[in-house]
């Protein structure tokens, strides 16, 4: 793709660093607080010919077994079917559409969110963090993405009524991406 006249942008393709990238929720609980969990297992890359993302594709996995409330019961009861049902859908992905540039840094990331066999748009409001040489000499990218999602449009829809009104879990989940990207080599 010719950028100008003497210019030609190449593809670059980058991987997830797994161990410097977190994906984060939290959840309302019982209307007056709020619930926090993480996923430990994920892949990823990106494959972007512009410095400014702005053509990124991107492709995600995430093990929903991999969830982590730091109570077990609460995360068993995340793997049944009344939620993720990892049995039978043990892999959740995200695989952008379109990345527009908002304003300084700020991009819309627009994917394809699938979680039980469901799939849904999602929009990332994503903050480009900027790029650095880590001291192994690797050119390294870092983002931050937040999306509020509706849980029941994928199917966890799981829930039990309170006493003194409200449900025990909230609907919206607010999702919180801090990625790090190293470039292939």
């Amino acid at each position: 793709m010719l950028q100008n006249e003497n210019k030609v942008d190449i593809a670059k393709s980058w991987i997830i660093d797994v161990a410097h990238t977190n994906i984060n929720f939290s959840v309302s609980h019982m209307v007056i607080s709020e619930v926090t969990g993480t996923f430990k297992e994920f892949e990823g890359t990106v494959i972007a010919s512009k410095d400014d993302f702005s053509d990124a594709q991107i492709d995600v996995s995430i093990k929903t077994k991999s969830i982590n409330t730091e109570n077990n019961d609460r995360d068993n009861h995340l793997h049944s079917a009344d939620f993720f049902d990892s049995e039978n859908h043990p892999v959740l992905t995200f695989k952008s559409t379109s990345v527009e540039i908002m304003t300084s840094g700020k991009l819309a990331v627009t994917g394809e969110l699938t979680m039980r066999g469901i799939t849904k748009r999602v929009v990332l409001d994503t903050k480009f963090k900027g790029q650095a040489v880590n001291p192994w000499g690797q050119l390294v990218a870092a983002f931050k993405g937040t999306a509020t999602i509706n849980r029941k449009e994928w199917g966890l829809s799981w829930n039990a009524a309170l006493e003194a009104g409200g449900f025990l879990v909230g609907e919206t989940i607010e999702l919180t991406l801090n990625v790090e990207l190293n470039e292939a080599k």
